[in-house]
């Protein structure tokens, strides 16, 4: 009787935990579509440059755009404090990365709990530049 009911109890155990289904691509992509809608203020900016070898060149910190105000709905990306910088963008999956499409750019998406988000895009060094690449983060804080 002590093994029927032990066994009744290891089988209700794997049933209730083991049964959590993962979220799928869509439903991961819906959550951020919902997450991304609201005013965001741009609180940091930092460039990274890398030479051919993937060696870090330089960081600079940029201050250009520090405290920009961008208020996201569903469909359209509005730049506060100007008129007429409205901007459609749509969120992708690519692979296992969430991208921002906005304006011809692309960035990287990522969130830090329900209040940080962060950009994230990389752009080719050219022959008049000392880099290979460089990468530009840029951080978010919801207000």
């Amino acid at each position: 009787m002590k093994t029927k009911l032990l066994l009744l109890f290891m089988s209700l155990s794997v049933l209730f935990l083991g049964c959590k289904k993962d979220k799928t691509p869509e439903d991961k992509l819906a959550d951020t579509k919902k997450q991304i809608i609201g005013t965001w203020e741009i609180q940091s900016t930092t460039v990274t440059y890398y030479d051919a070898s993937g060696k870090v060149v330089k960081t600079e910190d940029q201050d250009e755009g520090k405290g920009g105000k961008y208020q996201l709905d569903n469909t359209t990306l509005r730049l506060l404090g100007t008129e007429g910088d409205n901007y459609a963008y749509n969120i992708t999956t690519v692979g296992n990365k969430t991208m921002l499409n906005v304006s011809s750019e692309s960035f990287e998406l990522a969130f830090s709990g329900s209040s940080a988000m962060t950009w994230t895009f990389e752009q080719p060094g050219g022959s008049s530049t000392n880099y290979a690449k460089a990468v530009t983060v840029i951080q978010f804080k919801k207000i």
